[in-house]
């Protein structure tokens, strides 16, 4: 059985049940993300065609085969699985379990690893859930809490968390490690300028974690790193400052109301907008507004 996740109701070929949270319909690229609750159940032999990694959510006996191999499983929280796209699996759950997977296009995999490897030595290994990554663990986390809430704006953050998955996983569960460059320096002062001077005159729209990266002349994973060396925060927490400085300077002035300042700087909705002001401000839009 061949099963495709980014078609729909493809997972009830596999489990009991649907899966709590997808993101089928968030307009992601390149990865899906979903969550379950099952019984116990075994699932059919079946080939996947995007990579996967699973992570359990409570303790749960188990047993896994990969290309007829055979392995018990006592997963705990955290306890991670690599499922490579093309790779004959089974999985066998003795009680219910709670967990949460991200499937990444092969696609995707071979254009962001051709920065630091050779396509041909861009191969990932199955991993049997016998251990736990805490960063795949957090990205994950941070892909349910994005998909919770009520907007599906947040595509910069996605991108950025998508591609340091992607690195990861080519650092780590690959046959062959990449070499991969170190840089100390930052970006270059006319790259940062033209990009900072982008970021600017785009804050109240979509940006791109690919088009900043192109225009910066290299990969987004580097272009991540050399962000932050540069700024001391990553692309996406500069925005979201640059948002919330921007919402402060309209509420201040009282012309607008909160829902229209929200939209004006780019945020999805009010709750989007109220979440992050919050965060960054310790007050909530409404409480800024009545000080101000």
């Amino acid at each position: 059985m061949l099963v495709d996740f980014k078609e729909q109701g493809s997972t009830l070929a596999l489990f009991p049940n649907a899966p709590l949270l997808t993101s089928l319909d968030a307009g992601w690229s390149g990865i899906h993300f979903e969550y379950h609750h099952q019984p116990a159940h075994d699932t059919s032999e079946h080939y996947l065609t995007m990579h996967t990694v699973s992570i359990a959510l409570d303790t749960t006996p188990s047993e896994r085969w990969f290309d007829g191999h055979r392995e018990s499983e006592y997963q705990t929280k955290g306890t991670t699985a690599i499922i490579p796209a093309g790779t004959l699996h089974r999985c066998l759950w003795e009680a219910e379990v709670q967990f949460m997977f991200v499937a990444v296009d092969p696609i995707l995999l071979v254009q962001l690893g051709v920065e630091v490897a050779k396509p041909e030595d861009i191969e990932l290994i199955p991993h049997f859930a016998t251990f736990q990554d805490p960063l795949i663990l957090g990205i994950m986390s941070s892909l349910k809490d994005e998909l919770q809430s009520t907007h599906q704006r947040d595509n910069l953050y996605v991108e950025q968390l998508k591609t340091t998955l992607v690195f990861h996983l080519l650092k780590k569960y690959c046959g062959k490690k990449p070499q991969t460059s170190t840089y100390t320096d930052g970006l270059s002062k006319s790259k940062l300028k033209q990009i900072l001077e982008y970021i600017h005159s785009h804050v109240n729209s979509e940006i791109k974690l690919t088009k900043l990266a192109e225009m910066a002349g290299i990969s987004q994973y580097y272009f991540c790193q050399l962000f932050k060396q540069s700024v001391g925060v990553t692309p996406y927490q500069y925005v979201l400052q640059l948002r919330v400085e921007r919402a402060k300077q309209l509420l201040k002035s009282q012309k607008m109301t909160i829902c229209d300042v929200a939209l004006a700087c780019g945020f999805a909705d009010q709750s989007h907008f109220t979440k992050h002001f919050r965060k960054l401000t310790g007050m909530t839009p409404k409480m800024y507004w009545r000080h101000s």
